[in-house]
C-alpha cells in the first residue's frame, strides 16, 4: 500500500484556500492508513486494533529496559515470518505451537479442539497416523508433546511418536510396562517448531 501525503501542507505564507485540496488529500490519507489495522473514524470501537500487519522480516537491535519490541523474523526450520518478542533479557518466540489436536480412541477430533490438523486415522491398536494441514510446519524437524487418558484397568500408558514426513507423524500408545499396545480413551498433542 502507498499513501500520498504532503508534510509541507499547510505551507507557510499560503492562504489556506490555496492548500485546501492538498489538506483534503492528507486528511483522506490519514483515514486510509488508520483503517489498515484499526477500526476507523465514526464507527463503534473506533481507534481499536482489528489486526497488526507486519511488513518486514528482520530482527531489531538490542533493547534496553523498559523498551521492548514485537516483530517478525525467519525461524530456524522456516524462512517464513514468525512472531518474536525482544527485551533486554533476550529474544523469545511468541509461540512455537504450530498445531494441536484432541481426539477420542477412534481418532475423531473432539469438539473444536484442533488447529492445523487435517486428519487423524487409527492405524491399529494404540497407533494413530496424524496429517497436518499444508504449511503448518515447513520440514520434518518438529517436536510433539502428547498426553492420553486411560480409563481401563491398564494402569497407565506410555506414549511416543515417529515423524513420517513433513507434517505427518504416528502417535503410539503402550501399556506402562511396555508389553501391549492400547487405545487411550482420548489423547491430545501439540506440534512445536521454531
Amino acid at each position: 500500500m502507498t499513501f500520498t501525503y504532503n508534510p509541507n501542507i499547510p505551507a507557510t505564507n499560503n492562504n489556506p484556500s490555496v492548500d485546501q485540496p492538498d489538506m483534503l488529500l492528507n486528511t483522506q490519507a490519514i483515514e486510509d492508513i488508520i483503517a489498515v489495522d484499526h477500526i476507523s473514524f465514526n464507527t463503534a470501537n473506533g481507534g481499536t486494533h482489528k489486526q497488526v500487519t507486519f511488513n518486514n522480516v528482520a530482527a531489531p537491535g538490542a533493547q534496553t529496559d523498559p523498551q521492548s519490541v514485537l516483530y517478525t523474523s525467519a525461524g530456524t526450520a522456516s524462512t517464513k515470518a514468525q512472531m518474536f518478542f525482544r527485551n533486554e533479557n533476550g529474544i523469545f518466540q511468541a509461540s512455537p505451537i504450530k498445531a494441536w489436536g484432541f481426539a477420542d480412541s477412534g481418532g475423531n477430533i473432539i469438539g473444536s479442539q484442533s488447529l492445523n490438523v487435517a486428519s487423524i486415522t487409527p492405524a491399529g491398536t494404540g497407533r494413530y497416523n496424524v496429517v497436518l494441514t499444508a504449511n503448518a510446519v515447513n520440514s520434518n524437524q518438529f517436536a510433539i508433546k502428547v498426553s492420553s487418558l486411560i480409563t481401563s484397568s491398564a494402569n497407565g500408558t506410555q506414549s511416543g511418536y515417529n515423524i513420517t514426513g513433513v507434517g505427518a507423524f504416528q502417535l503410539v500408545f503402550l501399556r506402562l510396562d511396555g508389553t501391549n499396545f492400547l487405545n487411550p480413551t482420548n489423547f491430545s498433542f501439540e506440534v512445536l517448531q521454531i
